[in-house]
Parts: C-alpha cells; sequence; structure tokens
C-alpha cells in the first residue's frame, strides 16, 4: 500500500546530504582489502590519545543516561575560552546546532543569506524551514561579506558564513568579518562556523572570534567541533558560543541526551591535549604543502587552503575521476552537490597516504595530463 501522507512542501524541495564515501562500502562494492579514505576531512592521526583513554574509563557507566545538557563539558569550554557556561551549548556536531538555529528563528518566508559555494548544510536546514536562501556569489572563491552584507533586509534572521570555507578552503579577515557584524541588521544573526579554526588561527589577520568579537556582539555565534584537529569525528561532538540568552532557546528545543555520556568525557579531556593537537597542525601543514605541489605538477588547478583539505580543478570531471580513483582504493570528494562538477575536494593524510594518493592520480589522468608528472 503506497504512503498517502503528503510531506510538508520544503521537504520536497530538499534531497539528502551526501556524506564522503565510506571505507567499509567500497571494500564490500570493489572488493577491496585496502582503501584509503581523503574525502571526510578527518584527522590522519587518528583520535586524540588523552581523549580516547577516557572515552574508554566513561563505556563503564553506559548503563546511564549522561547529562542531558552536557553540564561538564560546558564549563571546561567555558573555562578553555574564558567565557560563561551559559554561553556554550554542545550538540551531536556543528551539523545539530546548525539546525537548532534555524529550527529556533526561522518563519516561513524569513531570509538567510549564504555564500554561493559556502557550507551545504546552511541552506538545506534553512529552506527545511520554509526560509528564503539567498546566495551571493564568491569573489576568487572567498565569501565577499561586503555582498552579502548588502544582500540583508529586514526580513533577514540568520547569516552563515563558514571561515575558514569547506570546500573551497579559503577564509576572511578579521575587518571583514567586522565589517559584517557592523553592516548587517541587529536583528539578524550572524552565524561563523569555525570547523576548521584549528588550521587557520595562525594566519596574520584571522580573526579571534571567541576572544575578540563575541563579547561585543549579542548577534553572532560562533561553531567549533571536536571532529577535525581533536580526531574525534567519530563521537560527533560540536558546540556554539554566543549571548546566554540566545543559547536559552536553543537548549529549550534541543534534544535531550544529544550528546552520549563517554563522548562528553572525552571531549574535557580532548581541550587538555595540546600536544596532540599541535602535532596535527604541523603534519598539516608540510603534507597539505606537498599534495597542492604533486597535484599542481598533475595539472590541477590547486587553490591556497587555510584548512585540512585542498580544493582543486580537476583535469577530468570530478565525478568520473573519483570513480577512477575508487577503483585503486582511494575516495576523494567529487564536488557536484555545489554546483562544481569540475572540481575535488581532498584531506590531507599522512604522508604514506598522501603518496598512494599522487600516483593514484597519476594513473587515472589521462597522458596528456599525467606526462608533466
Amino acid at each position: 500500500m503506497a504512503f498517502m501522507t503528503p510531506p510538508r512542501r520544503a521537504l520536497r524541495e530538499i534531497f539528502p546530504y551526501q556524506p564522503g564515501k565510506s571505507i567499509a562500502s567500497v571494500q564490500r562494492e570493489l572488493g577491496l582489502r585496502s582503501v584509503i579514505k581523503l574525502a571526510s576531512n578527518e584527522n590522519p592521526l587518528g583520535p586524540s590519545p588523552r581523549a580516547m583513554a577516557v572515552y574508554r574509563r566513561a563505556g563503564k557507566s553506559n548503563a546511564l543516561y549522561p547529562e542531558g545538557a552536557s553540564p561538564e563539558l560546558r564549563a571546561a569550554l567555558g573555562r578553555f575560552h574564558t567565557v560563561r557556561p551559559e554561553s556554550v551549548i554542545v550538540g551531536n556536531g556543528s551539523d545539530e546546532i546548525i539546525r537548532l538555529l534555524c529550527e529556533a528563528f526561522l518563519e516561513t518566508e524569513d531570509e538567510v543569506v549564504v555564500s554561493q559555494h559556502g557550507f551545504i548544510r546552511f541552506k538545506q536546514q534553512a529552506a527545511l524551514m520554509g526560509a528564503r536562501v539567498i546566495e551571493v556569489p564568491m569573489t576568487d572563491w572567498t565569501h565577499d561579506l561586503e555582498l552579502m552584507a548588502k544582500a540583508t533586509s529586514p526580513r533577514t534572521k540568520l547569516v552563515f558564513v563558514a571561515n575558514p570555507n569547506n570546500p573551497t578552503g579559503t577564509y576572511n579577515t578579521s575587518d571583514e568579518i567586522s565589517a559584517l557584524l557592523k553592516a548587517a541588521p541587529k536583528t539578524a544573526l550572524v552565524v561563523l562556523d569555525e570547523a576548521y579554526f584549528h588550521f587557520a588561527q595562525a594566519i596574520p589577520g584571522y580573526p579571534r572570534s571567541l576572544s575578540d568579537l563575541v563579547a561585543e556582539h549579542d548577534n553572532l555565534v560562533v561553531l567549533r567541533t571536536f571532529s577535525k584537529a581533536y580526531g574525534l569525528a567519530g563521537l560527533r561532538v560540536g558546540y556554539a558560543v554566543g549571548d546566554p540568552e540566545l543559547v536559552g532557546w536553543l537548549d529549550r528545543i534541543r534534544m535531550p541526551f544529544n550528546v552520549n555520556l563517554p563522548a562528553q568525557q572525552a571531549c574535557v579531556a580532548a581541550l587538555k591535549d595540546f600536544t596532540f593537537v599541535q602535532r596535527t597542525v604541523a603534519l598539516n601543514e608540510a603534507q597539505r604543502a606537498f599534495v597542492a605541489r604533486g597535484m599542481g605538477d598533475l595539472g590541477f588547478g590547486v587553490g591556497e587552503s587555510a584548512t585540512n583539505f585542498v580544493f582543486a580543478r580537476s583535469p577530468l570531471p570530478g565525478r568520473e575521476l573519483f570513480k577512477a580513483l575508487l577503483r585503486q582504493g582511494v575516495i576523494v570528494r567529487p564536488l557536484d552537490e555545489y554546483g562544481l562538477p569540475q572540481f575535488i575536494r581532498v584531506s590531507i593524510g599522512t604522508p604514506t597516504q598522501n603518496k598512494t594518493l599522487l600516483k593514484a592520480l597519476h594513473k587515472a589522468l589521462p597522458r596528456r595530463s599525467a606526462a608533466v608528472a
């Protein structure tokens, strides 16, 4: 019998988010034993050792529900960022917080301003609420915050900026962010998604949003994650820092027990693992340069990146190259869903993984492209 209840009208225009293909699925489909995944910007060093030691111990309490509001982790984040715990909310990944922001503040026909090639989850969640999504073109693959500010109106409720951006790897400066906050309506929330903060923080001019901006702007929300530099993507923990009143509204609709108990405790420990984060960033710096140079030699147009991945124009259509690499046991990310069919995104791996990637690219490309390698 056919399902007869129609979904909400907004849902008809939305398609499921397509995550990077998993190692297990490639092994099943192609019968490969050795597969490397360079598609989801995960930490090639694995998880924070201090976090995992705590995680294993915390598993002994898995018969108990966690504290629903993650108070211990919120307090630790408050100390870490020198903000009040009431200014912090913890989510099942930053994805949950993006959804909470849209659910809490968007009515049908409200406006949301995003960048044309910004993180796709922003417009997906806004569209789900029936909001009008305004996409602003990029300039040199970077968010044009001046144009984004001009695109706002009294109906604008949210302005989303991923900084650095996924998938282009570019970033906006502190001056640019400050100008956006000054120009945007005070009734609009500016949401800075800083998932790749650790890889960009040493760049001159990169904003110090939590130390310098949040206290000055009660319409600013900053998102961070434990998935990248801390290597805890599998635990799904993100957080936001903003005005306590705003955080209180999000808390009203947050799912009960949204972050599991071992994950909460592991993230408290991860905040103290400074050595691991430093190793992660140092490895990424060296290997990103190696990968970018090698791909450039193969004929790719590789952009500057402030993240743990590279964004590149491919000599082949991205989906075609993706399939050719899969057959060699290498997973990268084609970018068709971003309207960029000629581009791929490649996560930075270990030195061994990156050498394997470049060999696979050489083999996958037509001879005229690979001849320069």
